[in-house]
């Protein structure tokens, strides 16, 4: 799968340049060879060939399925978390955990149903709920640091909103390059992304006759009809469709359709953090800020190379770098309220309040 040949039972899939596309292949690979079928997520948990033999052969039981997959190792200090984008799973978040520079660990957060056992989630709502379970299981008390790819930014908010509400400690989300439907756009920037798709599609079909380009031009111009249904519509917006993907991964993908067509932006009564690509894809808007600002009370743009898709991957190592920056400085500012805070204070509270404390 991975196209090489020297490769030690222990070497790890992820750090071979194991991705979503190869790990789907992988195992319906093996589901042929030895008619077992395994779930996808299961990568995680036994990514060498050895582990993968273990539970082939029944001598390692498969785990069980947890939204949680831990990217890097830390301390015990606040996690920073990663909620997955539209297809909901995380594997591309492999190279992008390693390369994040901070003393916490650092997990992504995947969809329920890609082990095919469970059902996925069909709203933002409850992806939310859910998330912070497992979330406050893991960590209970608060600094929590919350941020998400694309679809999974507006998952990350909405975490983040709830935590808000309960007077939880949280630190300024993370989107990266994260828009709602473009449905809830102001009218200009859905302008603007039909110029650039028009250009796009028409030199994608140039080479086609006319009779067959304009139909299909005139068809993907409207990704918010209201007479398509919500994954056609995701579909045509994103330009982007995969009918060959195992059942479990093309069922949360579809339930993903239908939760970002109906959600809504809420007005968040915080500063966020938008991580924005360096060069906008044509399904994509280049004017966050004009989305986003009247929806924050705040709103702090970052630039980092590359596309909508290519920024967690090819471009892993500067996301990473911004990220890391980006929770050290809320860090650091925490540290000094909470020191102005302990100044206040009788000496031995102030000792106390004032031990270091790890990012």
């Amino acid at each position: 799968m991975l196209g090489m040949s020297a490769i030690a039972p222990d070497d790890n899939f992820f750090d071979l340049g194991g991705d979503s596309l190869i790990a789907v292949n992988l195992f319906l690979e093996i589901e042929r060879e030895t008619g077992i079928k395994l779930p996808i997520t299961l990568i995680y948990d036994a990514p060498t060939i050895e582990a993968l033999a273990n539970v082939i052969a029944g001598e390692t039981a498969a785990p069980k399925f947890s939204p949680l997959v831990l990217l890097k190792a830390g301390d015990n200090s606040a996690p920073l978390f990663i909620v997955h984008g539209i297809g909901g799973t995380v594997m591309e978040f492999a190279a992008l955990g390693r390369a994040i520079r901070i003393p916490s660990p650092v997990y992504a957060v995947q969809a329920q149903g890609l082990d095919g056992v469970q059902p996925p989630l069909e709203s933002i709502d409850e992806m939310a709920a859910l998330y912070l379970d497992h979330l406050r299981a893991l960590q209970p008390e608060g600094p929590y640091r919350l941020s998400g790819y694309s679809f999974g930014g507006l998952v990350a908010l909405e975490m983040a909103r709830r935590l808000r509400r309960e007077n939880l400690e949280t630190a300024p989300p993370v989107l990266i390059d994260a828009y709602a439907h473009p449905s809830t756009w102001p009218r200009i920037s859905r302008l603007k992304m039909r110029a650039r798709r028009t250009l796009h599609l028409a030199g994608r079909l140039a080479h086609k006759p006319l009779r067959q380009s304009l139909p299909s031009v005139f068809a993907k111009l409207r990704p918010f009809a209201p007479r398509k249904d919500a994954g056609t519509r995701l579909r045509d917006w994103l330009l982007d469709q995969n009918p060959d993907l195992p059942a479990p991964l093309l069922r949360v993908r579809e339930a993903g359709s239908v939760a970002l067509a109906h959600y809504m932006p809420n007005y968040y009564p915080g500063k966020i953090v938008f991580l924005k690509a360096s060069r906008p894809d044509p399904e994509f808007p280049d004017d966050p800020e004009r989305i986003w600002s009247s929806l924050v009370r705040k709103l702090d743009i970052h630039i980092v190379p590359g596309r909508h898709r290519t920024m967690v991957g090819d471009h892993a190592t500067e996301l990473a770098d911004h990220l890391s920056s980006v929770v050290l400085a809320a860090s650091s500012r925490r540290d000094r309220k909470r020191g102005a805070g302990a100044g206040s204070r009788d000496s031995t509270k102030s000792k106390t309040s004032l031990q270091p404390q790890a990012v």
